[in-house]
């Protein structure tokens, strides 16, 4: 409960951040209360935006994937105007490892069987070892099912569930980077028994591919921000707030008050932006217990098509995990290397990532001259690790105060990602909107 009483009719809101949760929060106020929208930085989109493009069709400080279980992404978009079918590339899941197994989610038939009949037909792996694979999936929904269970790590679950090395290297690491970004050795079993169950196992349409074919800010940041100044939002960017100030039941913010906020920043922000008073010994324990780890993407351009065999191909045993093949996408003489827990590697130069990724990419095309253009970013906090028994503040520690939290790493179901961060947005939103008459 808040610690003003009665409601009010407008209320002058504060949403400091304007990543994807800011942005979401945003979207649903913009034109329901007065708000202004802070952004440290000079333009939107926090972990997931667009920068320059130095001659490359688009950049972004990240390669993301978005799946067809993103319902309140693309629930966001729909309500900002943006057609995500044009924008997206949309292709069934498609298990491609240029040294290993490979399989294709199957069009027609429904969940879970169009994925347990592409399994079935797979190439790189014999009837046998197919059967134990779908053994280790059924094993891991029954284990899923039973919710007293204590959380392991999925390496432990493997371990004992005599997982051979094959498949391991073969599907559950490469599915444990891609859906957590976390290694093996401490990602959270059931956080990937949740991703799978009510993402790529529940419907064919869940599991389906999302790539964007332009950047992240013209997917989302961009039209939001359109969005919500037509609707009155104020929007200032370059403004960092430091410690907000409370008094008379308001929030002081660069010389102004506001009755709510919604505090949308990382985690490592968070103790710089509220009150030194208000943090419990639990909420900063719980703060700085947050792990994190590092992506790296590379960005390869050529000065003739470059033809994958799939828009996404991985590798079980590369520095690469998995390329994404733009003609496929947009038609650009480019690639997008991902490195996910690139941290695993030290601290490589630009050069040495490209180095190694072209190496990669001659595994496959042996005859690929070298790029015409480069750019590799590593941004070293990109993802909050999915641990067993990993902190999760509480998000409505604050609302005493009229402040509400939001931000991608406060659902305990799910893995840090855009669609937790437009989730945690939208309800931050919607919980003020209540107080609202």
């Amino acid at each position: 409960m808040m610690a003003r009483s009665g409601s009010l009719k407008r209320g002058k809101i504060a949403i400091i951040g304007a990543g994807w949760a800011g942005l979401a929060a945003a979207v649903e106020l913009a034109g329901k209360a007065d708000v202004t929208l802070f952004e440290a930085s000079r333009v939107a989109g926090g972990r997931a935006r667009g920068v320059a493009d130095k001659g490359f069709s688009f950049l972004d400080n990240g390669q993301h994937l978005l799946i067809g279980a993103y319902r309140h992404v693309f629930e966001l978009l729909d309500k900002i105007g943006v057609n995500h079918h044009e924008i997206f590339l949309r292709q069934p899941m498609q298990w491609h490892l240029h040294d290993g197994v490979q399989f294709r989610a199957r069009r027609l038939l429904p969940a879970p069987f169009h994925l347990l009949t592409a399994i079935l037909q797979a190439k790189g792996a014999r009837l046998p070892e197919k059967l134990r694979l779908l053994h280790q999936i059924t094993a891991l929904t029954l284990w899923h099912k039973k919710q007293h269970l204590p959380d392991v790590s999925v390496a432990q679950w493997l371990e004992k569930q005599h997982v051979s090395q094959k498949w391991q290297a073969q599907f559950w690491q490469p599915l444990v980077w891609g859906a957590l970004n976390t290694p093996m050795q401490s990602a959270s079993l059931r956080v990937l028994a949740n991703v799978l169950a009510d993402g790529i196992w529940h419907s064919r349409e869940n599991s389906n591919y999302c790539l964007p074919k332009v950047d992240l800010g013209a997917v989302l940041a961009n039209p939001a921000l359109s969005y919500v100044q037509a609707r009155g939002v104020r929007y200032l960017p370059e403004h960092r707030v430091q410690k907000m100030v409370y008094q008379n039941q308001q929030l002081a913010l660069f010389g102004e008050t506001f009755d709510r906020a919604i505090v949308a920043v990382a985690p490592y922000h968070l103790l710089n932006v509220l009150p030194e008073n208000w943090l419990t010994p639990s909420f900063q324990a719980a703060i700085s217990q947050i792990k994190y780890h590092a992506i790296t993407t590379v960005y390869l351009r050529y000065n003739r098509p470059v033809a994958l065999p799939a828009a996404i191909t991985g590798f079980a045993d590369g520095t690469t995990q998995w390329l994404i093949d733009r003609s496929q996408i947009n038609g650009a003489n480019e690639i997008a290397a991902v490195i996910s827990v690139s941290d695993q590697h030290g601290a490589l130069s630009p050069e040495q990532w490209v180095q190694r990724v072209q190496a990669d990419l001659q595994r496959i095309l042996p005859d690929l001259p070298a790029p015409i253009a480069v750019q590799t970013i590593t941004e070293k906090r990109a993802t909050i690790a999915a641990d067993v028994q990993r902190p999760i503040p509480n998000p409505r520690e604050f609302a005493q105060y009229g402040v509400l939290l939001a931000g991608d790493y406060f659902s305990a179901r799910y893995p840090a990602t855009l669609e937790t961060a437009v989730q945690s947005g939208m309800n931050a939103a919607r919980q003020i909107l209540k107080t609202l008459a």
